[in-house]
């Protein structure tokens, strides 16, 4: 990490954590208690919908500001909604140098994604 902090400094980028994560109705029920030979039956008056939120945690090469940026939307996230969400980020850095850091999801090592990376080079770049 020391490495990219030195190379954000030295372009005088932000860096960006970004990261995925869903939410479901689906409630986290494990164990139900009924009397033996009696199986519980739980009821459950809504459809069991997804919803994925995507984050950005931002902070400036030199630690002086920091900013939060997210998106919601119904279902998972994949390769083309996440190259929405960072069309999205860059309006918000305006041509500034980004250094974006994630994890490992298919989604982000995926050929379309590639692609709109390599186009991006003169304003993203991941370490």
């Amino acid at each position: 990490m020391a490495g990219v902090e030195k190379k954000a400094r030295r372009a005088r980028a932000w860096l960006v954590f970004q990261d995925e994560s869903g939410v479901s109705q689906k409630p986290p029920l494990r164990r139900t208690w009924a009397p033996k030979g009696h199986t519980p039956i739980v009821v459950h008056p809504f459809n069991w919908k997804k919803m994925s939120i995507t984050a950005a945690l931002a902070y400036r090469w030199d630690g002086k500001r920091a900013r939060l940026y997210f998106q919601m939307k119904p279902d998972s996230y994949d390769g083309t909604s996440l190259i929405g969400f960072l069309k999205d980020l860059k309006r918000h850095f305006r041509g500034q140098p980004v250094i974006l850091i994630w994890d490992g999801l298919p989604a982000h090592r995926g050929h379309e994604m590639q692609e709109f990376l390599a186009s991006q080079q003169n304003w993203l770049c991941a370490p």
